[in-house]
């Protein structure tokens, strides 16, 4: 079947000009090649941004001090400040990002809002303009007949361009994090926005061919074949998935979304194809489709390389369960801020893959997982029931993905860390020091922010933070924001203050905790509880100033604080600190608000006049 194949409902004459059929099947040709041009632009609109980021990470990751000097060098120019501070830099308004808007959605960078709006545009001119009205035309009699055809072809061209980077974007293993460095939030940004854009862009070639068919009453000679019908199907998928995935539902009830989403793609484009395969245009379908196999490909193979494994589970302090990997193999190795996807092998939801950051040590893994909800909630269970509190289960890992920064290239580094989100940042101070121990780093200082809720939270990385002790450049701040509650966990949980002059361990006496304060815990953290409880138990509290004196003697190189920070002035402050001729890297990862407020904070800091760099490296994934 030739690419003319939808002519059919045109109702030409038996008998008509030669001259103006051979115009009319030019001018018909022009408009397709046109969506051709149109749908190449759009791609080369993708290619440029990519080629710029890709510079800009490649640059900075293989020749760091060079990439770092030629930055150096732009910001002395006041422009170049200025587009930092108010579009490459902040939120889109009100300084929120990653803290969710009423609606349960993240909202994109003010960067990535214009990257979104400027495609936009594009796809709306490449679908409104340059369209010919051919008097004489023998298939469409009537101006409307043309126009709308014109319109039918031009945007379901356009369609199958959208809809190629669209499964792209939305990849676990797609190519263009490795070039540019962006988050993979950043790119579902981009995949949902583009996701609607191709949407609406079929409806509109649905609404313009239906009208066409309807002036020409082909309909019912042409409703019973298969492109017609599956052209439907995917339409209808298509409408379905854009009210499946409000924010709302998708944060509610994550899993149902997730397999109903990838179902409704299924049949998107298995739709998509069986309508166009005929038509000339079928290899998009096929472009499509190989983006997406390719993905599940590489997710399989990291997968089969590292197995089926027994992974060890205990929960600390009654909050955190930290998972140890032993014997890993890598595909790719891992880097700092890296993370993995996780599937419990134990239970029905074997097929689930659930993300955390990782800990690495030689060639055993580490995770820190908090009981929220779904599988961790039901491990956190487990673990709580069990007497001491450990078990081993059996897991498969799919690892491992981000992308690195060097954050070693800068002199100053200030990381800000809250929860559990401290387990990638670690991993750059690790980072540092190897670097500095071969000869490459610039780093000078490093200001270790981590704001925990209560003193217990202490235990989730306290090997990690005593090491640190080791590092003289490292100065570690600790926020306890309940610092008065002196919930205590395993690591100080004892009572016998003279025991580290008897020259045994500090940690002698552990004090016994009541059923009911344990209940009371466990109920505070499988709800995710921010409430102060208004009453605490006499069994797991100790006097505040004999535990903080304990725990500051044992860590004597933390600084502890209390009350929760003002990120804001706690960045003014450090970066003023600063010499101005120093580059300085700001790390985050913390809850919502934190991670908004010192992304604000930088932002303001940029369009200042300094003769040093400032970057913001977030690595929070929120979407």
């Amino acid at each position: 079947m030739s690419k003319y194949h939808l002519m059919r409902e045109a109702k030409a004459a038996q008998k008509t000009d030669p001259e103006a059929e051979k115009i009319t099947l030019q001018y018909w040709e022009l408009n397709y090649n046109r969506g051709k041009w149109w749908g190449g632009g759009l791609m080369g609109f993708w290619a440029f941004l990519v080629l710029v980021g890709s510079i800009d990470h490649l640059g900075s990751r293989f020749f760091p001090n060079a990439a770092m000097k030629a930055k150096r060098g732009l910001g002395q120019f006041a422009p170049v400040r200025l587009f930092r501070k108010y579009v490459t830099m902040p939120a889109l308004f009100n300084g929120k990002h990653t803290a969710r808007n009423f609606l349960g959605g993240a909202i994109p960078t003010r960067f990535e809002s214009l990257v979104i709006f400027c495609y936009f545009v594009l796809v709306v001119i490449s679908e409104a303009v340059n369209y010919e009205y051919y008097s004489k035309c023998t298939w469409y009699p009537e101006k409307r007949m043309q126009i709308a055809r014109y319109i039918g072809d031009r945007s379901a061209i356009v369609t199958c361009f959208i809809v190629i980077p669209t499964f792209l974007f939305a990849g676990r293993n797609n190519f263009l994090m490795w070039l540019t460095g962006w988050k993979m939030s950043t790119f579902y940004a981009f995949h949902k926005w583009l996701a609607r854009m191709a949407i609406f862009s079929a409806f509109v070639h649905t609404i313009t061919m239906f009208e066409v068919m309807h002036w020409t009453h082909s309909i019912p000679e042409i409703k019973t074949e298969g492109w017609w019908r599956w052209g439907a199907v995917a339409m209808v998928a298509g409408a379905v998935i854009l009210f499946q995935t409000f924010s709302y539902i998708r944060t509610k009830l994550y899993d149902i979304f997730l397999y109903f989403h990838i179902i409704l793609a299924v049949f998107w484009l298995i739709g998509m194809w069986i309508h166009i395969k005929d038509l000339t245009v079928g290899q998009y379908a096929y472009a499509t489709a190989a983006v997406w196999v390719f993905d599940r490909f590489l997710r399989l193979l990291k997968m089969s390389t590292f197995g089926i494994r027994a992974a060890h589970l205990e929960l600390v302090s009654e909050e955190i369960i930290v998972m140890t990997i032993p014997s890993v193999a890598f595909i790719k190795r891992p880097t700092p801020g890296s993370f993995g996807y996780v599937y419990f092998l134990d239970g029905w939801a074997f097929f689930q893959s659930h993300p955390f950051s990782v800990i690495i040590e030689e060639n055993t893994v580490k995770f820190l997982i908090k009981g929220k909800q779904g599988i961790t909630k039901k491990l956190y269970k487990k673990l709580y029931e069990l007497p001491d509190h450990k078990c081993t289960v059996n897991v498969c890992l799919e690892a491992f993905y981000g992308e690195y920064r060097p954050a070693y290239a800068y002199e100053q580094v200030f990381i800000v860390a809250g929860g559990n989100g401290v387990v990638g940042l670690y991993e750059y101070v690790k980072d540092i020091e190897a670097k500095r121990l071969q000869g490459k780093a610039n780093t000078k200082y490093v200001k270790f922010y981590w704001v925990v809720r209560h003193w217990h939270g202490i235990d989730w990385l306290y090997p990690e933070l005593k090491k640190l002790q080791e590092y003289d450049y490292v100065q570690p701040i600790v926020y306890v924001t309940r610092y008065e509650d002196c919930k205590i966990g395993d690591r100080f949980a004892y009572t016998d203050e003279t025991a580290s002059t008897k020259g045994s361990s500090m940690l002698t006496k552990q004090i016994e905790v009541s059923e009911d304060a344990k209940d009371e815990a466990i109920e505070e953290v499988l709800h995710d509880d921010t409430k102060v409880m208004e009453k605490e138990t006499p069994e797991n509290l100790l006097n505040a100033e004999s535990f903080t004196h304990r725990v500051k003697s044992d860590l004597p190189h933390v600084e502890f604080r209390s009350s929760r920070p003002d990120m804001t002035q706690v960045i003014h402050d450090d970066i003023q600190e600063a010499g101005p001729q120093d580059n300085i890297a700001v790390l985050s990862c913390a809850v919502n608000q934190m991670c908004d407020d010192v992304r604000r904070s930088v932002a303001n800091e940029v369009g200042a006049a300094r003769s040093g760099r400032i970057d913001l490296i977030e690595l929070l994934q929120v979407w």
